[in-house]
């Protein structure tokens, strides 16, 4: 028996939709991708490339706080309209296009 899961024979009979792995997958990869775009563009704002110190100064820090605000806004307001005006991703949205075309190249597979 699991501490945290409880049973482990409870979970003998559960299935696993591959579609729903690969749409985790897409996710996770949207995710990291975003993450990294982030680390990369702040940290080549805030951060001197002149490693004196092992930690990060006061100013470092809000600088990267401030540059990763932004970037979480920008992602919001961006994500906003496009909701609003219902903007057809297929013709706009590049990232959107790579996404279903690795999705329909994963289901002939």
């Amino acid at each position: 028996m699991s501490l945290f899961l409880g049973s482990s024979s409870q979970y003998s009979y559960a299935r696993v939709d591959p579609e729903k792995i690969r749409l985790a997958t897409i996710q996770f990869q949207a995710m990291a991708a975003t993450f990294n775009k982030v680390l990369s563009t702040c940290e080549a704002k805030c951060l001197v490339h002149e490693y004196g110190e092992g930690e990060l100064t006061k100013g470092e820090l809000e600088c990267i706080d401030r540059c990763v605000s932004k970037y979480v806004k920008a992602n919001k307001v961006v994500g906003e309209q496009i909701q609003s005006q219902r903007v057809d991703p297929y013709n706009r949205m590049p990232a959107f296009i790579k996404v279903q075309q690795i999705l329909s190249e994963s289901r002939r597979s």
